[in-house]
């Protein structure tokens, strides 16, 4: 009987080895959830991040560029109706505002042409791939009116080598000059 107690006292003081492979089984199965959870949570965090920062500097240079063709007095670049170009030059209180894409940034450059030294529009985050304006004239021959209004076409990428935070975004306006 003596025999049959220590036998007893030895089995409640440990664990057989199918419960430890059974509380490492579920550990693992706990951790594997909640780092499932964690990698999703932080895709999402980075792909609202790429598309946030795009926007936001899509909408800061529209507003930027608006600004300076509605104080504009003439636009050199484009010069004729229907005509495109990669740059806008326009002559604003006797300065030539020049914006340009310069190694993926959005430029503004004021009496000069624009070089990498020129004011950045656009962060370092994203990347201009598109940027072109045209030229559009409507004339209303009626009170023998020209206005000349100038199509922007933008398009950014978000800089990120990770294919989670990949985000491209593209908005398109036309503004009148006064």
């Amino acid at each position: 009987m003596n025999y049959e107690l220590r036998i007893m006292n030895k089995k409640e003081k440990g664990f057989s080895l199918l419960e430890l492979l059974i509380y490492i089984a579920l550990l693992s199965i706990v951790t594997l959830i909640i780092a499932g959870t964690f990698i999703s949570i932080n895709r999402g965090r980075g792909q609202a991040e790429a598309v946030s920062e795009v926007n936001s500097n899509l909408r800061f240079a529209f507003e930027k560029i608006s600004q300076d063709l509605r104080f504009a007095d003439s636009v050199t670049t484009p010069s004729s109706a229907g005509a495109t170009s990669t740059s806008l030059v326009v002559n604003v209180s006797g300065s030539a505002v020049t914006y340009c894409v310069v190694d993926g940034k959005l430029k503004r450059q004021v009496n000069g042409s624009c070089v990498v030294g020129s004011e950045s529009v656009t962060s370092d985050t994203v990347a201009v791939k598109n940027f072109v304006f045209r030229r559009i004239e409507n004339t209303n021959a009626f009170f023998s009116k020209t206005v000349v209004s100038i199509e922007i076409n933008l398009t950014m990428d978000y800089n990120s080598s990770s294919p989670d935070w990949q985000y491209s975004g593209s908005k398109k306006t036309t503004i009148s000059l006064r």
